[in-house]
């Protein structure tokens, strides 16, 4: 049998399993419409913590202040020496005028009394400290402290140990959290498209008999049944998929407005999300349907296995 025949026979035997599966083909379809739309929440969910912890891991954690009057000169020669060090990611150096400006945008919205009355040359000079890693703060801070022992620019070291000791346990539980639930849940979903799959097969039992009795070879009964498979996978990948953007049209576009969305949009917002064109969007849904074909496929692979002897 030719390559061009044996894949006619399969679309065409696929095609007749999938008009008889009635009910079944829908039962498929839904299971694998679930179980990806669930697995790609439970993605975007891990995709967007990761990104919070980022961005909370990237704010400064140390702060140096200086002295009123301190000449900034001094304070750039710090600056170089402390960006010199493998531990420090970047610095960010807010003059005394800064601090004032950032000082009064946030009291004018919550103390306008407050920020009309704080005069000049009040709030001092500072260079806030990022690092590499939350492991580093230790030596950084031990460092820091070293130089203000010798500096008599430096007014005061500021931390928290135990903002920082939260941070560092966050991460590790987080991260540790969010590889047990996804591995979980990608066990269940396997196990119960797997059930689906094997409860499709088990009512073609008599029917893979027969082909096996008349000489039929392991991928020529295979082949219909793999092909079954991918087909409802990929369904289920493109409703669930564009269920996914739906909801994300709905709640983005639709009700953008509403004071529930507009906290979560203001908190997205202050994520260092990728830029994404068109084509990328396009790429993932081609992923995305690619995906449901090959879980469909492999999960018939592994049912009809124990069917063919």
């Amino acid at each position: 049998m030719t390559i061009t025949t044996f894949l006619k026979r399969s679309f065409s035997q696929t095609s007749k399993q999938i008009k008889r599966s009635g009910w079944l083909a829908w039962a498929s379809v839904l299971v694998m419409t679930l179980s990806l739309f669930i697995a790609s929440v439970f993605t975007l969910i891990a995709y967007t913590s990761n990104l919070f912890l980022l961005s909370i891991e990237n704010k400064p954690h140390i702060y140096v202040f200086f002295n009123p009057g301190t000449v900034e000169e001094n304070i750039e020669k710090l600056n170089d020496r402390l960006l010199e060090l493998p531990e420090i990611q970047s610095i960010e150096y807010t003059n005394e005028v800064g601090a004032l400006s950032e000082f009064k945008s946030v009291q004018i919205r919550t103390n306008p009394q407050v920020a009309d009355k704080i005069r000049e040359n009040v709030l001092p000079a500072s260079l806030g400290i990022r690092l590499e890693s939350i492991s580093d703060a230790e030596s950084i801070i031990n460092l820091l402290e070293e130089e203000q022992k010798t500096n008599s620019d430096i007014f005061t070291v500021r931390f928290s140990q135990e903002t920082i000791d939260t941070i560092r346990s966050l991460f590790h539980a987080l991260r540790l959290g969010g590889s047990i639930i996804m591995g979980l849940l990608l066990i269940v979903i396997f196990f119960f498209t797997l059930l689906t799959v094997e409860f499709r097969t088990f009512s073609r039992q008599e029917e893979i008999g027969i082909m096996q009795l008349v000489g039929g070879s392991v991928w020529f009964i295979r082949a219909p049944f793999i092909l079954e498979g991918a087909i409802y996978g990929m369904i289920g990948s493109f409703i669930s998929t564009g269920l996914l953007f739906g909801m994300g049209y709905l709640i983005f576009d639709v009700y953008r407005d509403s004071r529930e969305v507009t906290f979560i949009l203001n908190f997205l917002g202050g994520l260092q999300w990728p830029s994404l064109s068109t084509i990328h969007y396009v790429a993932g849904f081609a992923i995305m349907i690619a995906l449901g074909a090959v879980i469909g496929a492999f999960n018939s692979i592994v049912a009809i296995k124990r069917y063919i002897k």
